[in-house]
């Protein structure tokens, strides 16, 4: 068997949500798994999740008011985001640790159910903390990208806290890596449509790319 076809297996497991590509490798994702740790989620395609990232800060400007989810590639936006007056509303422990040490960030932590797992605050609390707030710009991935159903995430909670910050962001970007597209995850979470333009990596395919055209939605990707 050769190392392309090894690739390109990894790849068709990856797209069915069989396991999460990693630098080097891969790792297997469990049958009675709810979700991954927010570490091994943080070491899967982590070089393309910095890339996005990098690509992400550039909608960001002084004075924003943003909200950003507790999915490990946004996790990698709250790590590069600059020392700027800006509102960061999270529902993400480990984002809301870091974004702590920056003097000029003001952040806002949802509250709510900790989900240890993901690191994140779920729950009816953490959404109405949302329902109070003018968010102009929500930042956001997803578990499975599909181009007939939409956005899907593995667990209800999360998808919830998710929806809610896109219904109240008057600016919606996703980012989610190449392995993401063709992956129909659990819990429905949004259609394509109502996202305003998808971050992703160069690993996108040229058919990918073509099918997210055609449903009016904005890419751009980070060489």
């Amino acid at each position: 068997m050769t190392e392309e076809t090894i690739r390109r297996d990894l790849d068709k497991l990856a797209r069915a949500g069989r396991l999460l590509r990693t630098h080097g490798g891969a790792v297997l994702v469990p049958e009675a798994s709810r979700d991954l740790s927010f570490e091994a989620r943080q070491s899967a395609n982590h070089e393309a999740k910095v890339a996005i990232a990098r690509l992400a800060v550039g909608l960001v400007a002084p004075g924003d008011v943003i909200a950003l989810d507790a999915s490990s590639t946004v996790h990698e936006l709250a790590l590069a985001l600059p020392d700027l007056p800006l509102t960061v509303v999270t529902n993400s422990l480990p984002a809301t640790v870091r974004l702590a040490a920056r003097t000029h960030i003001r952040v806002i932590a949802t509250g709510g159910t900790l989900d240890r797992p993901s690191g994140s605050w779920v729950g009816s609390l953490a959404e109405h903390a949302l329902d109070r707030l003018n968010i102009q710009k929500v930042f956001l991935s997803s578990k499975g990208v599909d181009f007939e159903r939409g956005l899907s995430e593995v667990d209800d909670a999360q998808a919830r806290v998710k929806r809610r910050m896109l219904d109240l962001a008057a600016e919606r970007y996703l980012l989610v890596d190449s392995s993401k597209f063709g992956v129909r995850s659990v819990v429905p979470l949004a259609r394509l449509h109502e996202v305003h333009a998808l971050l992703t990596d160069a690993g996108i395919t040229a058919d990918a790319r073509a099918q997210l055209v055609a449903l009016g939605v904005s890419v751009r990707v980070a060489e």
